[in-house]
């Protein structure tokens, strides 16, 4: 059994997150510019077995697209190119950004993470993956 990565992409950075191999849990792993996110899994997942790959899909309140879901399709589609065995799935990722900045600060790490953005989004991405894992479970 392998495990499942969660994105968080945006613009300039993406947060990456994993499973462990069971898929149950979901921790953040690290930021990465957006334009170095195909060499950074190359690097990290070329030879491990993964199980899916959980992209959040920016939308507005309303469910319309915003700019970073054009944005996120694209990077997705680059990532199923250079790892055509990986399954892609969709989370809604409305409000993780809020969630994980949330969480940072009733943990008292909010100065920490308003130093480092990264944090952050790979928070966001854990809590991505979290969802697609509770819901697939």
């Amino acid at each position: 059994m392998g495990i499942c990565i969660g994105l968080d992409i945006g613009t300039a950075r993406t947060g990456i997150a994993e499973s462990d191999p069971s898929s149950t849990f979901a921790f953040p792993m690290r930021c990465v510019r957006t334009d170095d996110l195909l060499d950074d899994l190359r690097s990290h997942y070329q030879n491990e077995a993964i199980d899916g790959l959980v992209i959040g899909l920016p939308k507005r309140l309303n469910g319309e697209p915003t700019h970073g879901t054009g944005i996120a399709q694209s990077v997705a589609v680059t990532i199923q190119k250079a790892f055509p065995s990986w399954t892609i799935h969709w989370e809604d990722e409305r409000f993780t950004s809020k969630i994980a900045a949330h969480a940072a600060a009733i943990s008292g790490n909010r100065k920490a993470v308003k130093k480092d953005k990264g944090k952050l989004d790979a928070s966001a991405a854990a809590i991505i993956l979290d969802s697609y894992l509770t819901h697939k479970s």
